[in-house]
């Protein structure tokens, strides 16, 4: 049996026994009065009856009493309960609100930092740019300065014996104007003594290979324009004629002015 129903039954059996007592009772009250057996038995079993009747009206009752207090009492319970539960719900998204608040504060504090160390990044870049374009540019016109002074040397060097040294000069400026592709007047000052115009041609070759990549036209023009005995030349046989018997002459052709200098 589930010990729940015997709980019930354990719960009720003593009233039960009561109620049969007092319907006992009144079976002998009414027999005493001269009742007989038959009405005596009858009496018993509806004074019991009764009994048992009152007392199951009574419990129902008072479950019923009870039922209706724990439905009262829960809800207010409840309704506290719902109370603190809308309470930490508020505070709840309080919390969520101010921390979402200082998560957006954080991060817009890291862009702003962000921001200023990629400005600072893009400012030291600038700086390292220029610094290399000032030293590109230094190095560049370093460069150009040292391989126009190989062509000045070269020039004066191959033509020492052979110019006066104010057409020496003028011959230097010449080259000088031709590496930074300047026009060269057409003076025809400068005469030469004991060089053929096959020098003037190597010289002319050695020139604008050094000064590479001008082309050859120019360096034809600066020949033309400077020496008096290449004036009635036209610039396309002087340009022709540039590096013909390259071993030949007191000027030779010279493939690197550099190496020629170390000799």
């Amino acid at each position: 049996m589930n010990l729940k129903y015997f709980d019930h039954i354990l719960k009720h059996l003593p009233v039960i026994f009561a109620c049969v007592l007092l319907g006992a009772l009144a079976r002998v009250a009414f027999l005493y009065k001269g009742v007989d057996d038959y009405t005596a038995n009858i009496i018993f079993w509806c004074v019991s009856a009764l009994f048992i009747v009152v007392y199951a009206s009574i419990v129902l009752f008072l479950d019923g009493i009870i039922v209706l207090f724990r439905k009262i009492f829960p809800k207010k319970n409840n309704s506290k309960n719902s109370t603190v539960d809308f309470i930490q719900t508020n505070n709840h998204e309080n919390i969520i609100i101010a921390q979402k608040k200082i998560f957006d504060d954080n991060t817009a504090n890291q862009l702003i930092e962000d921001s200023k160390e990629k400005i600072e990044e893009q400012t030291i870049e600038k700086v390292n740019l220029e610094s290399i374009r000032k030293t590109q540019l230094q190095q560049k016109q370093q460069f150009e300065s040292e391989k126009l002074q190989v062509a000045v040397d070269y020039t004066r060097n191959q033509f020492a014996l052979y110019l006066k040294d104010e057409d020496l000069d003028a011959l230097c400026d010449a080259v000088n104007l031709y590496s930074i592709k300047e026009d060269i007047l057409n003076n025809n000052s400068v005469y030469t003594k004991d060089l053929t115009n096959l020098d003037l041609y190597h010289f002319g070759w050695n020139i604008w290979n050094h000064f590479r990549p001008i082309k050859q036209e120019e360096v034809s023009k600066l020949l033309k324009n400077v020496f008096v005995s290449l004036d009635d030349i036209d610039l396309e046989s002087i340009k022709s004629h540039l590096k013909d018997e390259p071993k030949k002459g007191i000027i030779k052709i010279q493939e690197n002015l550099a190496d020629y200098q170390k000799t």
